[in-house]
């Protein structure tokens, strides 16, 4: 069964060539469109949804508030922002209001295809183009909720570098020259760390307490 796509976006002309590119996506289906996060709300209401792709400045609601009231609904709908803006506030304000992942609007059939495929499995997708701005981000707001004891190390800090890039255990491993349970035993320690269970929490949390931030 394909993913059921909403598109929640006001500029016609984009909803129009971004649903395009997910029609000649085999697994993906577009169900719906909504002009702001309201509609979004209101169609979420009477239709199932997978995924909501969605725009952050839209008007009356825009989508980061929209994100929250999504997760807070329902939880299981995926949602997937596609946007112009690429500043590191913006992208980590939406991943804390739960958004699955972050794309630009300047995005191809491929990377969408692949954004959406690893949001619908359950991982966190963020555009290789803004890898640069998470890397160098530099708000320093004390997130609640996080308990941050053991410091990573230099190596670490590197690695998950590389994750939340989107690389495997063993291209990292290439990178890095070092072998594959080298790999494993730090990813396994950093989650330790961090108190992170898995990928996706762990992407969010090295975004909100800066560990993509250049050192």
């Amino acid at each position: 069964m394909p993913q059921r796509i909403l598109i929640a976006d006001d500029h016609q002309l984009f909803v129009d060539g971004l649903r395009m590119l997910i029609d000649r996506i085999d697994t993906c289906e577009v169900i719906g469109e909504a002009r702001n996060g309201r509609e979004a709300l209101a169609f979420l209401h009477h239709h199932p949804v997978d995924c909501v792709l969605i725009d952050v400045e839209m008007p009356e609601l825009n989508g980061i508030e929209t994100t929250r009231l999504i997760k807070r609904n329902w939880p299981n709908v995926n949602v997937l922002a596609i946007s112009m803006m690429i500043d590191f506030a913006t992208v980590q304000l939406m991943l804390q209001a739960g958004a699955d992942g972050y794309l630009l609007k300047s995005t191809n059939k491929t990377e969408l295809s692949k954004a959406l495929e690893s949001v619908a499995q359950g991982r966190i997708y963020v555009s290789a183009a803004l890898s640069p701005i998470l890397l160098h981000g530099v708000a320093d707001r004390p997130i609640p909720g996080f308990a941050y004891v053991e410091p990573l190390t230099r190596r670490e800090r590197e690695i998950v570098g590389y994750i939340a890039e989107g690389l495997t255990n063993d291209l990292i491993a290439k990178k890095l020259c070092i072998a594959r349970t080298t790999v494993d035993t730090h990813r396994k320690n950093i989650l330790s760390k961090t108190g992170c269970k898995n990928t996706a929490a762990l992407i969010k949390f090295a975004i909100e307490k800066k560990l993509l931030a250049s050192s």
